[in-house]
């Protein structure tokens, strides 16, 4: 089966799990750097990746123009290299502040034994037309917290 952009999933497609939404993931070849692991910079991707996956499915987007927020922070502790491999890359949504919220990584082995990464970036919701930042929704609060299954 394929990913939305052509990547092609791990094995199966985006879950939820808990308070995380995991997305199964193919470890490509271009990912790879001169050392033959991923480099550095591609765990970014992996977050963005993950982290526009549950946008989309938590708003019920469908497109890049649907995705409203801009990163203002991302961070990331390596833990363990990835080569050629399956892996899982967890996403879910921490505190939420009036206009920004932050979303915590894992980079996981398929099996999910072993934690290669962890991360966290911080975004802030966007109105593109009129290049400002908007405060979260009620709505998208409730959506949150039932996707993740928090209390209300």
């Amino acid at each position: 089966m394929t990913a939305r952009g052509g990547r092609r999933a791990a094995d199966g497609e985006a879950r939820w799990e808990g308070q995380w939404y995991v997305v199964p993931w193919q470890v490509i070849f271009r990912d790879l750097d001169a050392f033959g692991h991923v480099n550095n910079a591609v765990y970014f991707t992996y977050f963005e990746w993950a982290r526009t996956r549950m946008w989309l499915e938590l708003t019920g987007g469908t497109s890049a123009t649907d995705v409203s927020f801009i990163v203002v922070r991302a961070e990331c502790d390596f833990r363990h290299q990835i080569a050629l491999e399956p892996i899982e890359v967890r996403v879910r949504i921490g505190e939420m502040r009036n206009t920004s919220f932050d979303t915590s990584y894992e980079i996981r082995t398929a099996d999910g034994r072993q934690v290669s990464a962890t991360g966290r970036v911080v975004v802030v919701l966007f109105d593109w037309k009129k290049q400002a930042k908007v405060p979260i929704s009620d709505e998208l609060r409730r959506k949150v917290r039932l996707f993740q299954k928090e209390a209300e």
